[in-house]
């Protein structure tokens, strides 16, 4: 009973100083002594009542008394992960006492006794180098965490320059490719000679070309850091399938292959997915397939896999075929099977690392098949659900944009820009006025008579945004103004339109783009 009483004062003292810790706030000096003190009691009331049963004389009594000291050892070993204090703390007193009773105070005799001593001493002297090994241990664990942490903040920031440079490479890359592409997009609707539109057609399909480049390093990019967002929506798969084809006919005719298309008739027409990331992949694979195949045909096939609601696009060329030690390289980011493809075809080597990425983010596979000289086959798997037809309002034609919209006002703090701006919607019909600050639009805008806007958004001084909730503050809430901006990058669309915007045109400016701009502001 005494002993019960002490425990219970003792355990009572132990809440007292624990209970008190307000949230993560440290406790202070005192309170920590006082959780030393209490700790210190609760192990000699254990100690006590073992040494009572050592002494007692009761048959069988010393082995209790021998496994409580050794259990009191166990669990000081156990804290080892706080501190080597807390080691001493729970398991001195119990190691002491289990030396000093064996030794200076013995309950066998004879060899009995000194079997009791020997082992006592060995599992102190055990118990103390699985303490010093676990209090080591657990200095590493936290070297270890706080390495990872400062790791992960590391990674992190620099995730975030990541992101921030491509933001930025983003809009420096595209604002100069818009003076390019969109001029040369408006000199190709001028009386040209056929030499001149030969050179236009060069000039377009060489910045087209260079675009596809900066996309791709972008969408690379934007997938390794997770900034890559797929849609789901109802889309005509034989459409979608039909227009990747006949984008890459023309290639194919001039280097006299024979490019066919089939679609098993148990393919559902309408499905919901990603058309577009789904023809960005097949339009990687239909051009690789072109590319290195410089006789026979390339022939691609759609039909379901009999698996659910998965859909199989395989693109088979009779191309030279991959070497087998080659093949696992290919949908690696920056990788050709050798570098003497690189100088014969050119290319970065990134559509492939795109499009399995790509696939696997809408939740499907891409695959090769491959042998030397017996060409090669990829394979697309995509789990793409039949839909519900949806009927799509046919797309504005430049008419029916002149005939809606006179006058449009570019608010642009590039010169370039505006004159591009210029060209493309004057050929369209329209007569325009360009402004070169957020500031100067407004006044502009307050002499009335513009039937849409196209804004800029970083523009120093007042920014396109800015600019806008200025124009609608001002009355001008049915004033159609599209978003105009070289940041490309995932979820600007998207946050553009939630501003406010009625639209969104990336630059380089799209002659195609801008109609269908057009025609919503229409």
């Amino acid at each position: 009973m005494i002993w019960a009483l002490a425990l219970a004062l003792a355990e009572v003292w132990t809440w007292f100083a624990t209970s008190a810790h307000e949230g993560d706030k440290p406790p202070s000096a005192l309170r920590r002594l006082s959780y030393l003190g209490s700790a210190l009691a609760v192990n000699f009331v254990w100690v006590g009542l073992a040494f009572t049963y050592w002494r007692s004389g009761i048959p069988g009594a010393e082995f209790l008394a021998f496994l409580t000291w050794s259990a009191l050892v166990a669990n000081a070993i156990s804290h080892a992960f706080r501190s080597p204090l807390a080691v001493l703390v729970f398991g001195a007193p119990s190691a002491v006492a289990l030396l000093v009773a064996t030794i200076l105070f013995p309950a066998f005799q004879g060899p009995t006794q000194l079997a009791a001593a020997l082992g006592a001493v060995v599992f102190v002297g055990y118990a103390a180098m699985s303490a010093e090994r676990s209090v080591l241990a657990a200095r590493e664990l936290v070297a270890a965490r706080r390495e990872l942490e400062a790791q992960t903040l590391a990674a992190n920031a620099a995730n975030q320059a990541k992101s921030a440079f491509l933001a930025m490479m983003s809009h420096e890359l595209r604002t100069p490719m818009n003076g390019v592409l969109g001029m040369a997009h408006a000199l190709e609707r001028t009386k040209l000679s056929p030499r001149q539109a030969d050179h236009v057609a060069t000039l377009l399909r060489s910045g087209s070309g260079l675009m596809t480049i900066l996309n791709d390093i972008l969408d690379l990019a934007k997938i390794e850091a997770g900034r890559f967002d797929v849609e789901n929506r109802p889309f005509d798969l034989p459409y979608a399938v039909n227009r990747s084809v006949e984008l890459w006919a023309p290639a194919a005719l001039e280097k006299g292959l024979v490019l066919t298309c089939e679609i098993s008739p148990q393919v559902h027409s309408w499905v919901s997915g990603d058309d577009a990331r789904l023809r960005q992949v097949l339009q990687n694979l239909l051009s690789n397939a072109l590319k290195f195949t410089s006789q026979g045909e390339v022939r691609l096939t759609v039909e379901p896999t009999g698996r659910g609601d998965e859909i199989a696009f395989t693109v088979a060329d009779t191309g030279p075929g991959i070497e087998p030690a080659t093949q696992a390289r290919l949908f690696q980011g920056f990788t050709q099977a050798d570098s003497s493809i690189a100088r014969r075809f050119g290319g970065t080597g990134l559509g492939l690392a795109i499009s399995r990425n790509l696939a696997r983010l809408m939740g499907g596979e891409i695959t090769l098949k491959s042998q030397l000289g017996e060409g090669s086959s990829f394979r697309l798997v995509l789990p793409l659900p039949e839909a519900t037809f949806q009927p799509e309002l046919s797309p504005s034609t430049p008419a029916l944009a002149r005939e809606a919209l006179v006058r449009a006002l570019v608010v642009d703090d590039n010169r370039t820009n505006q004159e591009v701006a210029r060209a493309l919607l004057e050929a369209l019909g329209l007569t325009v006025e360009t402004a070169a600050s957020g500031q100067e639009g407004l006044t502009a805008l307050a002499t009335g008579g513009f039937d849409v806007v196209f804004m800029d958004i970083h523009m120093p001084g007042m920014s396109g945004i800015e600019a806008l909730a200025a124009i609608r503050a001002s009355g001008l809430e049915t004033l159609p103004v599209v978003a105009l901006t070289a940041d490309a990058m995932t979820g600007e669309r998207e946050r553009l339109l939630a501003l406010g915007f009625n639209d969104y045109l990336s630059k380089p400016i799209e002659p195609a783009a801008l109609v269908r701009a057009l025609g919503m502001a229409a």
